[in-house]
């Protein structure tokens, strides 16, 4: 599952959509709107796929806003930690902090960051295969969503890979037609998603054309977004289809691009679910990779000059 499916509102985007308990702050130690500016760091890190960095900024939201008693900023920043734990692989302190910010923003009536936990957690239950579960918190989310934006956009996607699961492929193509209006061309790189979801359920039908053109689109958009692990997605999904087609060559070079993806933001399980690919496929087109697995490992030790995720 891709994790740009989990979906991040910035705080310019709240609107009306504050919570009414919350008071406006004015004046601080640490100066106005410094849970703000945390949440966004939080998400540029998350965007960059660096889960530590992200998760320390989240949790400096949390506590700004907690200190300002600011119950929207609280939801919005334990839906944050949620992404960062679910981005780590820890689905069930995800779920927990889920749970979290869906009865702040419950208490508080903040219905746009309800709708994005409960979409959010519905994507993590779809991994699991709890459809019936997920279906259910989609229902919610669906309901509390304005019919327009990322949040709307996220959620009609969510119900697209429902279907996709029990085979139904019309139904879920019929989603995404309305995601993609839904989106408005904006948000938390919802059309990259939906690209992506395109292209998934594409590869599905075995339609590799259309499927590899919607990687492509949402490789640009991933791309444009700086959204890292999305990257590494999308190329890795292209690489699957050249092996299909039979196009060793051009697998090995995307496989190649998605995987220093990988080992610069440290996703190890990814790096070592792909190097045997990897090298299966340097190996069937006679390609010396060495270059590569040796800056694979240094920067899996943490060598990297930039030290990205650090």
């Amino acid at each position: 599952m891709k994790k740009s499916f989990i979906l991040i509102l910035i705080p310019a985007l709240w609107g009306i959509w504050a919570c009414a308990t919350s008071p406006s702050v004015t004046s601080s130690a640490d100066g106005p709107g410094q849970g703000d500016r945390e949440l966004n760091r939080g998400i540029y890190w998350y965007q960059k796929g660096c889960s530590l960095k992200a998760m320390e900024h989240f949790h400096a939201a949390h506590e700004y806003y907690s200190l300002t008693d600011q119950q929207a900023g609280v939801a919005r920043s334990l839906n944050g930690i949620a992404n960062g734990y679910r981005q780590a692989g820890k689905d069930e302190d995800a779920r927990l902090f889920y749970d979290a910010s869906i009865a702040v923003a419950r208490r508080c009536d903040d219905q746009r960051v309800l709708a994005q936990a409960l979409s959010n957690k519905a994507a993590m239950l779809i991994e699991s295969d709890d459809l019936a579960g997920a279906e259910v918190l989609l229902d919610e989310a669906q309901l509390l969503a304005r019919e327009t934006g990322p949040v709307y956009a996220m959620v009609l996607n969510h119900r697209a890979v429902l279907l996709m699961k029990t085979n139904r492929t019309d139904e879920a193509i019929n989603l995404l037609d309305q995601a993609d209006s839904a989106t408005g061309g904006g948000g938390f790189n919802a059309d990259a998603t939906v690209h992506y979801t395109r292209g998934r359920l594409m590869m599905k039908t075995e339609n590799y054309p259309v499927a590899m053109s919607h990687f492509q689109q949402a490789l640009e958009l991933d791309r444009h977004a700086g959204f890292s692990r999305g990257m590494a997605d999308d190329l890795s999904a292209m690489a699957v289809i050249y092996e299909q087609l039979g196009e060793d060559e051009a697998a090995l070079d995307c496989l190649d691009r998605s995987i220093k993806i990988q080992a610069l933001i440290e996703d190890r399980a990814k790096v070592l679910e792909n190097l045997g690919r990897l090298k299966s496929l340097a190996q069937k087109t006679g390609t010396d990779v060495r270059v590569t697995v040796h800056f694979i490992n240094q920067w899996l030790a943490g060598e990297a000059i930039d030290a990205i995720c650090r």
